[in-house]
């Protein structure tokens, strides 16, 4: 079971704990909040100072070569709900979580939750500043939250600019961050981290977007150099985009669209345009139909009249005259 919280009265001034061997390291280190497990070599070295400023843990973290994993089997209802930062000071780490990994560097930060399983590695000598706060003092919705967790959040550019430089100011000030004075940094502090998920989140929101755009460009085009192919269907076009049916329909309902609808309506297209091209006058409907991937000149004739009010030989001929007019 994970160690029980200080109570307020308990949380007062830096504490800083050292360890000389992974025993000790997971004595002083494992489990603080939420049951751990923590690998490394059996000589392991490291040391932390953490406080306590409302309910809120930061800790300064130093260490060697470490593995920290939190897998399902010591996930339980009653463990406490947190989220975490962890913020790259020296050396390199690697977050995991949700399916996502990220790798920081010195500045980077990354968000994740204590109620799912994670993973952090770090293969050399780091050190890092971590964030430990019940998830209600975070004003954040957990839905967002779940979309960001293991990405990485650059202290390089935007929002990140500004707070990875503050965050490293608090892990050199720990000792500072007492009382009022100490409550109103935290809050900021809360606030800097608020606007960089949301930055990140329309970031990558943009981005997503863009992406999405691009492969229905592609998905598009596949489709019309494909239509005169009758089994051109959702499963074709899938497996052909290495996507699954389901992501594929997923892209077309995002444009209000079926894939079923689409591959129709875009060879009842091609057919209205050949049926008034005098230069096809030649072509029977069934050869036109056939042409664009439609198998049966019934089964033509039905839906190109339920698209258009008409069915493909009345349209042709209205479409003749008008042209001889």
């Amino acid at each position: 079971m994970p160690t029980k919280m200080p109570d307020a009265a308990e949380r007062t001034g830096v504490e800083t704990a050292f360890a000389r061997t992974l025993t000790e390291w997971r004595r002083v280190a494992g489990s603080r909040f939420v049951p751990l497990r923590l690998d490394a070599a059996p000589d392991f070295q490291g040391s932390i100072r953490w406080r306590y400023v409302e309910d809120v843990c930061i800790s300064d973290i130093v260490a060697e070569a470490h593995r920290v994993h939190r897998s399902l089997a010591l996930i339980s209802p009653d463990d406490p709900k947190h989220y975490k930062l962890s913020m790259q000071l020296e050396g390199t780490g690697m977050v995991t979580q949700d399916g996502r990994e990220a790798v920081l560097r010195p500045g980077d930060l990354a968000i994740y939750d204590t109620s799912r399983p994670y993973t952090l590695e770090f293969t050399d000598d780091v050190r890092c500043l971590v964030m430990a706060f019940p998830k209600d003092v975070f004003e954040v919705p957990a839905s967002l939250i779940r979309e960001i967790t293991a990405v990485r959040l650059s202290g390089a550019s935007g929002v990140g600019a500004v707070i990875s430089p503050f965050m490293r100011h608090l892990a050199e000030n720990l000792d500072s961050l007492s009382g009022v004075t100490g409550a109103r940094i935290l809050h900021s502090t809360l606030d800097l981290l608020t606007a960089l998920v949301y930055a990140q989140l329309e970031e990558d929101r943009d981005h997503w977007g863009e992406s999405r755009r691009t492969e229905m460009r592609e998905i598009k085009l596949f489709v019309d150099t494909h239509l005169a192919e009758p089994r051109l269907s959702a499963t074709t076009i899938a497996r052909s985009h290495f996507v699954s049916v389901r992501y594929l329909q997923y892209l077309f309902q995002e444009e209000g669209l079926t894939v079923s609808g689409y591959i129709r309506d875009r060879r009842l297209e091609h057919c209205r345009l050949d049926l008034q091209d005098r230069a096809q006058e030649s072509l029977s409907i069934n050869e036109i139909a056939q042409r664009w991937g439609f198998p049966t000149a019934s089964h033509f004739s039905r839906v190109f009249r339920a698209q258009f009010g008409m069915t493909p030989s009345e349209f042709r001929a209205r479409s003749l005259v008008a042209l001889v007019g």
